[in-house]
């Protein structure tokens, strides 16, 4: 459900999230309670707590939204160990895959979500190309499939099967940055923006006069870590910034018409639209649900 509204409207559901946080502490609390064992409302209170400080620290540098914050908690408290559903199928099976029995699977579905975030964008990427476009990425991806599927059959050493999927994913990550640049960022009247838009560039004011930095680098997000660091951005120097995955506020869309109002800027901002991590993070769920404990699988 959380993966639907994102995906539709760009947001998750108070409600759903508050539910899923007071069932699962009430799951354990009772499981606790029938036990005479206080281990599992500790876990389920222990994965709630670290998961929404992890969460916050992101969403105070502007990688999260507030939304994402309150769900990754919420699910921290009804699964604090992974739950593993495919493991009585697979152990059927001869299948011995390790279970970790401590309270970390918030952390590696956070890891997993992370790489879950490439198919995801891929995905959203093919569907808005162009069917030129569209077709060329299918047929790359096709031949990667292709290529690894040879190595298999060949028993190719799995260290140079690895290297060669890495460096494809790599040359696909590559292909695709353009496309996502002019995909995922749209122009925009500063007059008409709404709170919650993500900006596609970066307005601040040095010594009264307004300064735009366009698209994405390395020097500006250096200079935003050095001024979040340094109490800066706290004094107002920067505005807006694409580093802000919560999107604008009612006070900076204000500030932003003052400095049109006067004048100081166009009545124009590139807004972008960010990937969807709830959809990823379902991914990784789901993932990390049929293989096990990917993250603490001995190597």
């Amino acid at each position: 459900m959380a993966s639907l509204t994102d995906l539709k409207q760009r947001i998750v559901p108070n409600k759903l999230s508050f539910f899923l946080l007071i069932g699962g502490l009430f799951l354990h609390g009772t499981w606790s309670i029938l036990q005479g064992n206080a281990q599992a409302i500790f876990y389920s209170t222990f994965a709630m707590a670290y998961s929404f400080l992890l969460a916050y620290a992101l969403y105070k540098v502007g990688v999260w939204a507030g939304g994402d914050v309150k769900l990754f908690a919420a699910i921290a408290a009804l699964n604090p160990l992974n739950p593993f559903v495919a493991k009585p199928l697979l152990d059927a099976y001869g299948f011995k895959i390790s279970h970790n029995a401590n309270p970390f699977f918030p952390i590696e579905l956070f890891v997993f979500t992370i790489f879950a975030m490439i198919p995801v964008s891929f995905a959203i990427i093919l569907k808005r190309a162009e069917k030129k476009i569209r077709r060329k990425l299918i047929f790359l991806l096709i031949m990667m499939a292709a290529i690894l599927s040879l190595f298999f059959l060949l028993n190719v050493d799995p260290y140079y099967t690895t290297v060669f999927a890495l460096a494809m994913l790599s040359y696909l990550i590559i292909a695709c940055l353009p496309l996502a640049r002019v995909l995922f960022v749209k122009e925009k009247k500063i007059t008409e923006l709404e709170e919650g838009d993500i900006c596609g560039e970066s307005i601040k004011l040095v010594r009264g006069k307004v300064v735009r930095e366009k698209g994405f680098n390395m020097r500006m997000l250096i200079n935003y870590l050095v001024q979040y660091k340094s109490g800066e951005l706290a004094k107002g120097n920067e505005i807006v910034s694409p580093l802000k995955a919560r999107g604008v506020t009612l006070e900076e869309i204000s500030k932003l018409k003052e400095l049109v109002a006067k004048g100081k800027t166009e009545n124009r901002i590139l807004v972008k639209e960010s990937v969807p991590i709830v959809p990823a993070m379902l991914l990784a769920y789901l993932v990390l649900n049929l293989l096990g404990d990917l993250l603490w699988m001995p190597l």
